[in-house]
């Protein structure tokens, strides 16, 4: 691919997952960030979460997540590549550092295990494919490491990638999919959600409360 045109599908790929403008409507102002996409989807620094722009009723749990994170950490400066196979790097490395945040140091090794293992896709093409997938990974992984201490993460990692699968598949009318999507949707959440982590389960809610993650007007299982 033409070097000029890779920078350009990068650009406009994190523009569009990090909740930027739509393609073509540019007139729409940016989406200020959730919690749940700047952890899970690894485009976009913490400094661009604002607790002024953050609903009132969620904003406690803003604060405590931003003042988990060290002030020397990656999570606050980082930027979003402009070569094409910098991508899925750059989020392995946000991925394992959102996991260290969230959990503690004592979970690094295990983060980087699996911030390294987890095939991610550079994107989903508004496909179910790509994000049950992911989530396939995730369930896997808790399932061969019963005792892993990033469980909780896993649990709602697990829970943001199905429920982008479950809205792309609604996109799509795969009518026999995502019932089954919602389904396992929930039954990750809730597990999460009954996190003793108070930050695990503040960022679960915060992942129901967004009206989409992925692809708008979905509705939420």
């Amino acid at each position: 691919m033409n070097p000029i045109l890779r920078s350009l599908f990068v650009m406009s790929y994190a523009t569009v997952l990090s909740g930027g403008w739509c393609l073509g409507d540019e007139t729409k102002s940016p989406k200020p960030p959730s919690i749940a996409e700047i952890v899970f989807m690894g485009l976009r620094p913490a400094k661009d979460l604002d607790p002024s722009l953050y609903p009132t009723d969620r904003r406690l749990c803003l604060e405590k997540y931003l003042a988990t994170i060290a002030p020397d950490s990656y999570l606050w400066t980082f930027k979003s590549p402009s070569a094409l196979e910098r991508v899925i790097p750059v989020r392995k490395v946000v991925m394992k550092e959102q996991m260290v945040a969230i959990l503690g140091q004592q979970v690094r090794a295990e983060a980087e295990a699996f911030a390294n293992a987890i095939p991610l896709m550079i994107e989903w093409e508004g496909m179910s494919e790509g994000p049950v997938s992911e989530a396939d990974f995730a369930d896997n992984w808790l399932k061969k490491r019963s005792k892993t201490p990033i469980a909780p993460f896993i649990y709602l990692f697990k829970a943001h990638r199905l429920r982008a699968g479950y809205e792309a598949a609604r996109a799509r009318h795969q009518n026999n999919l995502w019932p089954i999507l919602a389904r396992r949707y929930r039954e990750s959440l809730n597990i999460a959600k009954s996190s003793s982590n108070p930050l695990i389960s503040c960022i679960a809610d915060d992942l129901d409360a967004q009206p989409f993650i992925y692809l708008e007007g979905q509705g939420v299982p």
